[in-house]
């Protein structure tokens, strides 16, 4: 077995199917995901590949995919993390792992997650000024064009 699933059981999270191959789904609380994330980070070699979200405007949160690819074991690590809709905010993994920066600032920019910690974060990054001004988030369910 990988040490870095070890971790990851060993850490009491719960683990939702796989529908493929060499992937593995953990669910994670806001308030854990440094904890968990700084684990990882432990193992080296471990990289994000993306943080995206989905938006379940009918059920009222947010869940924001951090896809991590553990080079020397070739998988990835996906870990969910719920976050209500009206208030989507969830600590920063940038300073954890640097190249965790560009996806978080997709992520705030075209949903609205605030990655709190992460000084960096801006509107404009992909959303026009015209729609960032506005204060709309382009990927939320509820955007209208």
């Amino acid at each position: 077995m990988s040490s870095v699933l070890d971790f990851l059981k060993s850490s009491g999270l719960n683990q939702l199917g796989s529908k493929q191959p060499r992937r593995y789904v953990f669910e994670v609380s806001a308030e854990r995901l440094r904890e968990v994330v700084g684990g990882l980070a432990k193992f080296k070699n471990i990289y994000v590949s993306s943080i995206s979200g989905v938006d379940y405007v009918s059920e009222g949160f947010i869940e924001i995919n951090y896809c991590l690819w553990v080079v020397d074991e070739r998988f990835m690590v996906i870990t969910k993390v719920r976050v209500p809709r009206d208030s989507p905010k969830v600590p920063t993994i940038y300073d954890l792992i640097p190249g965790a920066l560009n996806s978080e600032l997709e992520a705030y920019d075209l949903l609205g997650v605030v990655f709190e910690g992460n000084e960096k974060l801006r509107r404009g990054f992909l959303t026009p000024s015209e729609v960032a001004s506005q204060g709309l988030f382009p990927l939320r369910k509820d955007f209208k064009v």
